[in-house]
């Protein structure tokens, strides 16, 4: 099972990309990064 690079969880999906610079993310900390993200522009 993938473990998340951010939050150390094990899951069962991770995400990545380049705001990630390609490391796997579960869902959570993916999602709470987009947020972030598109938030503050």
């Amino acid at each position: 099972m993938p473990t998340c690079t951010k939050c150390d969880n094990k899951v069962t999906k991770v995400y990545d990309c380049d705001h990630t610079d390609f490391d796997e993310y579960c869902v959570e900390c993916y999602t709470e990064l987009h947020y972030y993200l598109t938030e503050k522009e």
